[in-house]
Order: C-alpha cells, then sequence, then structure tokens
C-alpha cells in the first residue's frame, strides 16, 4: 500500500485515512475531514516523537510505515485464545498445516503472536522461528515464516504468508519482541 508525502495544507483522502489512523491510535481527537490542519500536523508530530522518527510534522513513507505497523505482542492468555481459534476455523486449520508441511513444528522452532492495534483482534500474527532454517523447498531455507490472519466477525476470512531468509532479505515489517 503506497500513501503519498502529505503535511499540512493537504487535503482529500489521504488525509482522512491518515486522521483515521491517528484517532485510532488516540493520537488525534479532531473530525476526520480530510484537511490536514494545525491539529493534525500536531498529532503527527506527537506521533512520529512516540514512534522515534523525524518530528517535522511530514507524513512520507518512514511516517506511514510506523503508522500502518502496530503490531504488539499477544499476551499468554490472549495466546491461548488464538490458537484455540486457529484450531476452531477452516482457515487456521489450513494455515497450520501449510506449517506443518513446511517443517516449521517441533523442536528448534519458537512460536510467537501478535496483534495489530490498528485492526484491533480483526488482524493477528503468528511468527515462527526455527533454527535450523526449514522449508518446502531444498534450495531454500526460511529462517522464520509470518502467518497474519485477517477476520470478519470471529471467522477467519483469508490469511497471508511471509517467508524470510537471507534470499528473501527482511520481512516486510519489524515485529517487538
Amino acid at each position: 500500500m503506497m500513501f503519498p508525502t502529505i503535511q499540512q495544507g493537504s487535503t482529500g483522502p489521504d488525509v482522512s485515512t491518515l486522521q483515521a489512523f491517528l484517532k485510532q491510535l488516540g493520537y488525534y481527537s479532531g473530525a476526520i475531514d480530510g484537511d490536514f490542519g494545525p491539529q493534525t500536523k500536531q498529532a503527527v508530530i506527537d506521533f512520529q516523537q512516540a514512534q522515534g522518527l523525524t518530528a517535522d510534522g511530514i507524513v512520507g513513507p518512514n511516517t506511514w510505515s510506523k503508522l500502518l505497523n502496530q503490531w504488539r505482542r499477544m499476551t499468554e492468555s490472549e495466546e491461548i485464545e488464538e490458537i484455540r481459534s486457529l484450531i476452531d476455523s477452516r482457515m487456521g486449520v489450513g494455515a497450520l498445516n501449510q506449517l506443518a508441511l513446511e517443517g516449521f513444528v517441533g523442536f528448534g522452532c519458537i512460536r510467537s503472536f501478535y496483534v495489530n492495534k490498528l485492526y484491533g483482534g480483526f488482524q493477528t500474527l503468528m511468527r515462527v522461528k526455527c533454527d535450523p532454517p526449514r522449508g518446502a523447498s531444498t534450495a531454500i531455507g526460511y529462517h522464520e515464516v509470518r502467518v497474519i490472519f485477517n477476520r470478519f466477525e470471529d471467522n477467519i476470512e483469508n490469511y497471508s504468508i511471509e517467508r524470510v531468509s537471507e534470499e528473501t532479505g527482511a520481512p516486510e515489517f519489524e515485529l517487538p519482541d
């Protein structure tokens, strides 16, 4: 998803999207009106400072990336509920089967779960890191697999898998450890 660089004086749907994200994260309390005014600029600066970015009020690629990447590690009780949810869902079982087929289960693998603060419980992520690298292909071994689950109400609607190795490069986004 690519967004243009915007700043005070910008208008339009990208500004509305920015305002909605900032509002959901608690940085903006104004109207979602598509007008990048002083209140939106201050919210951007506050967000940038909290994220360790250059706090200039200009929303470029780095700020968009941080806005869209709002993952937090699940608590132990949330992880238990997530595992139950995966086992009770056809899509969840499908993703787990894919991980098993690629050897991302068992000893040497560490599993962790995350929830996207921007989307609440409607987007979750399961990360599996293995040592030594594994995978269905003998040509490439993956150090890490990430499965993102998208939900509607209580149902997993779809999932996507990202495989991480030296050959594929860095993951699409950072996760807190």
